[in-house]
């Protein structure tokens, strides 16, 4: 049942975020609607992070965060970074990162930080391995890594027990880890484009359930040199 005295300091709370300037109004929407939802029952957390805006500029969000508002979601595809903003690992209340066609060759420890991040997409980068700091990231719902040059997966990504979709197409990937097959969560795992020959692929359909979505090209046909 609904708390009648949070509800109408949610509406308060409401009516003072329309009166407010745009960018003002939209951190004060997000809280007032993200109390709202906690009178009823939902969490505060799903309700700002996936209700906030997405900044796609990287000074944007700079003066924003300067002015008091979180950034939870970022967008900086297609900016010519060549490493992660070094800055960005500060803003510990990020959700959502998004690093997609940029020039990035890795990603570094201070990301760690980051302990609620849920979402990084860093596809068509320049990444030649799997970043070992990702496994220390237990939030991390989706990851995203495709059009890379990464060629094997670490042992621990078993520690990675929140992940439910991992993406690594088009890669150069040769060793899977018997550890893939104990993320307890994953429900999606596309590897297309990477060369394995069937019995590869056959090893790999054997260690997954029918409950996670297997994604992988024809296999690889070809006869390799001695």
């Amino acid at each position: 049942m609904l708390n009648r005295r949070p509800f109408v300091q949610c509406l308060i709370k409401l009516t003072f975020a329309q009166k407010q300037g745009a960018r003002l109004a939209l951190f004060a929407t997000s809280l007032a609607l993200s109390c709202l939802n906690s009178s009823i029952g939902q969490t505060s957390h799903e309700v700002v992070w996936e209700q906030s805006q997405v900044f796609k500029n990287l000074d944007e969000a700079r003066e924003a965060r300067m002015e008091g508002i979180p950034i939870f979601r970022l967008d900086l595809t297609k900016q010519k970074l060549k490493t992660v903003p070094p800055e960005i690992c500060n803003w510990t209340e990020l959700r959502e990162i998004v690093l997609d066609r940029n020039k990035i060759e890795a990603i570094g420890p201070e990301l760690k930080q980051l302990a609620f991040l849920e979402h990084l997409s860093v596809n068509s980068n320049r990444l030649n391995q799997f970043p070992a700091v990702l496994t220390q990231l237990d939030q991390l719902v989706s990851l995203e890594m495709g059009d890379n040059m990464i060629d094997t997966i670490p042992l621990n990504i078993d520690r990675m027990t929140a992940l439910q979709s991992l993406e690594l197409w088009d890669n150069v990937l040769a060793y899977f880890p018997a550890s893939l097959s104990d993320l307890p969560n994953l429900k999606r795992l596309d590897l297309l484009h990477n060369d394995m020959v069937f019995e590869e692929q056959e090893l790999l359909r054997n260690w997954f359930s029918d409950d996670v979505e297997l994604i992988l090209s024809a296999p690889c046909r070809c006869d390799f040199d001695e």
